[in-house]
């Protein structure tokens, strides 16, 4: 069998044209390759305190200069809303501290704002509020917070 002559020449040509459409749309834009999809993160996932200290799942936070938040256990961690439970104690005693003993009040901690970093992620935001509402008058700096993340 003979390959070659204007057959093959018409062949190629056809060929070429055929691969050269591929990926083309009507608009002039190029598509190649698989569509991008949503990479879940798995690195380490990190809050910083008001001190900048990264912690991962901490029991015990100093959230703002006087407010410590105790005993948090959380859910979610990891993901975009981490949501943790736990008290608010009056260290500072602000409250003047009856009975020599720091009070406290129940809240929940929600972690989001999800900040990726070259190796690990941390939240950016948080939402502090009492679970039996209203919170005392010593827990006034209480609420919405912005986190500091490391720089990029």
């Amino acid at each position: 069998m003979r390959y070659g002559g204007p057959a093959l020449g018409v062949l190629l040509a056809m060929s070429l044209i055929g691969l050269a459409g591929c990926g083309t749309v009507a608009d002039g834009t190029r598509v190649e390759g698989l569509a991008p999809t949503a990479i879940p993160w798995t690195g380490p996932v990190y809050v910083n305190d008001v001190r900048s200290r990264s912690q991962q799942r901490p029991d015990v936070i100093d959230l703002t200069p006087t407010t410590t938040l105790y005993g948090l256990k959380w859910r979610g961690w990891g993901t975009p809303r981490a949501v943790g439970t736990g008290l608010v104690v009056d260290f500072a005693c602000r409250s003047g501290c009856p009975h020599g003993d720091s009070p406290f009040f129940p809240v929940h901690l929600v972690l989001s704002g999800f900040v990726r970093r070259e190796y690990a992620a941390y939240y950016s935001h948080a939402v502090l509020t009492p679970d039996r509402p209203p919170a005392p008058d010593w827990a006034a700096d209480v609420g919405d917070l912005r986190l500091q993340v490391p720089q990029a």
